[in-house]
């Protein structure tokens, strides 16, 4: 009997495990992935989905690259460093993204940049007063 009990909450605590590594049935959270939402936001031709796209994973594996450098000297950079480091890293992509990009599609995504700011800053909006 207790080979049994054990075989049973071995085959649950598995299934249980593989369960919750699997993602959740739907459409991802906000509106889908990043370049996605991008694509739909600033009316992306297929090139430019592509070449954003490709922009954005070099600009991933720089900041990985960094991170990991600052975690093997085992210091945390300064809030000054941080806001320095994100502030390049911003005119870079900016820099990037404009030999892709049309100049309204540029002025749409700076506006949504700002808008994150903002929202990360102060968190989402209130909704509007009912009437």
């Amino acid at each position: 009997m207790k080979r049994i009990v054990l075989a049973l909450s071995a085959v649950l605590l598995t299934a249980q495990a593989a369960f919750s590594q699997q993602p959740p049935p739907g459409p991802p959270p906000r509106g889908g992935p990043p370049i996605e939402m991008m694509a739909r936001e600033l009316n992306l031709d297929d090139s430019q989905k592509a070449e954003v796209k490709r922009i954005f994973e070099e600009q991933r594996a720089r900041h990985e690259s960094e991170r990991k450098l600052f975690e093997a000297s085992g210091q945390r950079p300064t809030p000054e460093e941080m806001h320095a480091m994100m502030q390049k890293r911003e005119q870079e992509l900016t820099q990037a993204l404009s030999g892709v990009l049309t100049a309204e599609q540029l002025t749409r995504l700076k506006a949504l940049q700002e808008e994150r700011r903002q929202h990360m800053r102060h968190g989402p909006p209130p909704p509007p007063a009912a009437q």
